[in-house]
């Protein structure tokens, strides 16, 4: 899912240190971190030295981990 909102982005990048299933990217590049400044989106993404302005990120959760330690619960259950 694409996503523009910095707390949701912020809680999918401590997702993304914490499980491996979870990944948050610009592109094909992955983004270790994200602020706003002046109302737009900045994020460093991995192997760059600076912050790059984007439009939106994309958080990919999977619904099955494959190791079972991150599965995310069915909200409708």
């Amino acid at each position: 899912m694409q996503s523009t909102d910095l707390e949701e982005i912020k809680a999918a990048l401590w997702e993304q240190a914490s499980h491996p299933c979870t990944r948050v990217s610009w592109g094909v590049a992955q983004v270790m971190a994200a602020r706003k400044s002046r109302g737009q989106l900045l994020v460093q993404l991995r192997g760059r030295g600076r912050w790059h302005r984007v439009e939106a990120v994309t958080i990919e959760r999977p619904r099955l981990c494959p190791t079972g330690a991150c599965d995310l619960e069915d909200a409708t259950g």
